[in-house]
């Protein structure tokens, strides 16, 4: 109860939990299915979660279907839930780069290419594909309203 009073878990990860701190696997078992007919335990719920929380820290999608992964999250689920969220990637990815590397004024401004290089670098690996890297690093469109 302790564990799920502090946050959601998936399925695996309570699983995970418990198994390491000793209990034996007809007990988890037995606590899992309580939790789940109680609605204590949801992975969609946990994955509509770990979308929510993957974006407000400006993670893309392929970083988040990676944290999904290793939480034990089934990625039809997350997808699911970013569908029902109608994400634009784009914007994270835009927002990602501006919030890093913009200027006062809200542009990115011109960089030489071991610069621009090493920002599409970060990107990558905050989880956005080379289209929205390319769109996010482009300055003709942004708006510094952001």
């Amino acid at each position: 109860m302790g564990l799920l009073a502090r946050r959601d878990h998936s399925v695996h990860e309570l699983a995970q939990k418990l198994s390491q701190r000793g209990f034996d696997d007809d007990a988890i078992t037995l606590t899992i299915n309580d939790c789940l007919e109680r609605g204590w335990l949801d992975d969609a719920r946990f994955a509509t979660s770990l979308l929510r929380q993957g974006i407000n820290k400006h993670h893309g999608w392929l970083r988040i279907c990676q944290d999904a992964k290793r939480k034990g999250v089934d990625i039809e689920l997350l997808a699911r839930a970013e569908q029902d969220a109608e994400v634009d990637w784009y914007l994270v990815a835009k927002e990602t780069a501006i919030r890093k590397y913009a200027d006062l004024d809200g542009r990115l401004p011109p960089v030489e290419h071991k610069v621009k290089a090493k920002r599409m670098r970060f990107l990558q690996s905050r989880g956005f594909n080379f289209d929205q890297i390319q769109y996010a690093l482009n300055d003709d469109d942004i708006d510094p309203h952001f």
